[in-house]
């Protein structure tokens, strides 16, 4: 996603880092500082004009907004009773946190999947627990490492929780991996099952899933196909539901009660943006993170949130923790469809919005956005820029920013919806409890308040390691347990953070440094530009220059040389990209993260067959 607290038993576990164990379990709510999530830090497109026209959103959203900050005024008893019930969460593991969810919210919806199948707690649990009998009648021991690879649907969902239950450990694959790039991932974890759906796009995964088996790299051996008609030496889930009779409940009982809350459960593989993948392993512990991250932006039982983030991104794995905390309701999506995600806000009156960048202004700039009632929207988590924060809480309803990323557990610092706007865009908040912060320099000195350095965090949402890759977790993780995330940052007297950019992406022009982030706002304050990515480029005379990629808003138009002056007019020269480059279409993660190391390849393209 780091440090591992215990011996592994099988390859699940394992001692990384032996001085971790205190630093890992410290969770002190009153720290001034803890770390975060560029989710925002790889999806930049946000800063537009905001478009014209009300719509019926716009009723009521001021009294929205007054609703939103009483709610988040709860009486102190009610919060000292939260405050306990989030502190038995980090002994919890995930089977556990559902038959907490059964106790507690039993009959109420947990899920609405396609053609409006509701599923109460009850029913989830249920199927989960037949899932998992499915899985030890298959085969499957604690440690395991089960990989899945299929898009959004409700088995995803039951296998997800029954891996959990069983002691096994999951492993999610990019659906936009490709065959080398997903065989890579059922190798190198160790997989001893794959999970895959018939279809996904216009892509015949079971195609893809056999050839991944017959690869050198892969031992798994087991093709568990979700659908009507697995092919010849797979497994069909009317399989999995039939061998789930072979274990009874005493079994799976002594199974789960085995499990231990510092098990690895997760195994999340970096999306691919910078490079080549490493799997980030998380425990059962993540569970205490998700209620930090509920309680903090006031996220409870009478919650509905319409959820296309994909399930094998941290954002959505995570989601589904929280809303099994909190008791609230997800609207599952197959993906992103900004046409229906928005028919879906609507119908079913979603409460709380989960996006990136890219959704959020997708929908706000649909022809369809202004007639849509969306009223119900009380708050949307919204990491990316302040301009984004802003244009959303406007549109839609109040928004704050946040910080995370793969290797701490999605959100890290987060604001409140008590925060006064200036720092619920302008900072990506507080970081939750269990989290320490810090900004160092280059050579680990820690900086003082409102100085930018590197932000590091420690703390026990913080992954136990890279998965077989003992030198990549040295690398970013000291002895002490302090994890290097790679961006540049400053922290406030207050303990908010305020994220500059990523390290890697900042470039020297003549010894100068340009933050890409500063220079894609202006771009995409252009009218006629919907995204931009800048990036760095070697130059004989002055080391680096900018390159700017833009993607233009249907219908639009501009060139090259006008999108150069619209930055040359706002912006010290040396920040001036000396190249533009628009296109179609931006290389994308599954996830909607913007590929940079894509753009600058076929950037370095045209410029060698220019020349």
């Amino acid at each position: 996603m780091g440090p591992c607290r215990r011996r592994l038993r099988g390859a699940s576990r394992g001692r990384l880092h032996p001085r971790w164990s205190r630093a890992l379990c410290r969770a002190d709510p009153a720290l001034p500082g803890a770390a975060g999530y560029p989710l925002h830090r790889d999806a930049h497109a946000v800063a537009r004009p905001r478009p014209a026209g009300g719509g019926r959103q716009h009723r009521g959203l001021l009294t929205r907004h007054r609703a939103m900050l009483s709610r988040t005024r709860g009486e102190h008893a009610t919060r000292e009773e939260n405050a306990v019930d989030r502190d038995r969460m980090s002994g919890v593991t995930i089977g556990q946190l559902l038959e907490r969810a059964v106790d507690r919210f039993g009959d109420r919806p947990a899920y609405v999947f396609a053609a409006d199948d509701r599923v109460t707690f009850r029913e989830l649990s249920e199927r989960v627990d037949r899932a998992a009998r499915g899985l030890m009648a298959l085969g499957v021991e604690a440690g395991h490492r089960v990989s899945i690879w299929m898009p959004n649907n409700p088995e995803w969902v039951y296998l997800y929780l029954a891996v959990a239950r069983i002691g096994a450990v999951l492993v999610p694959i990019n659906t936009g991996f490709r065959v080398d790039e997903a065989a890579y991932v059922v190798g190198q974890s160790d997989s001893t099952m794959l999970i895959v759906s018939e279809r996904f796009k216009y892509r015949d995964l079971i195609a893809d899933a056999q050839t991944v088996l017959a690869d050198d790299r892969v031992s798994a051996r087991t093709l568990l196909v979700v659908g009507d008609n697995p092919p010849d030496g797979a497994v069909g889930m009317e399989t999995l539901w039939s061998r789930a009779a072979e274990v009874s409940a005493e079994d799976l009982g002594k199974r789960t009660a085995a499990v231990d809350p510092d098990d690895v459960v997760l195994t999340l593989y970096t999306s691919g943006t910078t490079g080549f993948p490493k799997g980030a392993m998380h425990s059962h512990k993540v569970i205490r993170n998700m209620a930090d991250a509920a309680e903090r932006m006031r996220i409870g039982s009478d919650d509905t949130l319409v959820l296309y983030l994909p399930l094998f991104h941290v954002f959505g794995a995570a989601a589904v923790l929280t809303f099994a905390y909190t008791g609230g309701c997800i609207v599952l999506m197959e993906g992103f469809d900004v046409e229906r995600s928005l028919e879906l806000l609507e119908r079913q009156r979603a409460t709380v919005v989960y996006g990136l960048g890219t959704h959020y202004y997708d929908q706000i700039n649909h022809p369809t956005f202004a007639s849509r009632d969306l009223s119900s929207v009380r708050f949307c988590f919204a990491p990316s820029t302040g301009d984004l924060v802003r244009l959303a809480t406007d549109k839609m309803g109040l928004a704050v920013n946040g910080y995370g990323m793969t290797e701490t557990t999605s959100i890290t610092a987060v604001p409140s919806p008590d925060d006064p706007e200036e720092l619920r865009a302008d900072t990506v908040g507080r970081p939750l409890p269990g989290f320490e912060a810090k900004i160092v320099g280059s050579d680990a000195e820690t900086l003082p308040a409102d100085t930018t350095g590197e932000l590091v965090v420690r703390g026990h949402p913080v992954m136990l390691g890279y998965y077989k890759k003992p030198e990549a977790t040295a690398a970013v993780l000291d002895p002490e347990g302090w994890f290097r995330t790679g961006d540049a940052a400053q922290l406030t007297p207050e303990g908010y953070i305020r994220y500059v950019g990523r390290i890697k992406d900042m470039f020297k022009v003549g010894g100068e440094n340009v933050d890409p982030i500063e220079v894609e706002t202006i771009l995409m304050r252009h009218p006629a530009v919907s995204m931009a990515a800048v990036f760095g480029i070697a130059d004989a005379r002055l080391d680096e220059v900018g390159v700017a990629c833009v993607q233009l808003k249907p219908g639009a138009n501009t060139d090259e040389s006008e999108l150069i002056a619209h930055v040359k007019q706002r912006l010290a020269f040396f920040k001036v990209p000396r190249h533009a480059m628009i296109l179609d279409e931006f290389p994308k993660t599954a996830s909607g993260k913007i590929q940079k190391f894509r753009l600058r390849e076929t950037f370095l393209d045209q410029q060698g067959t220019a020349t």
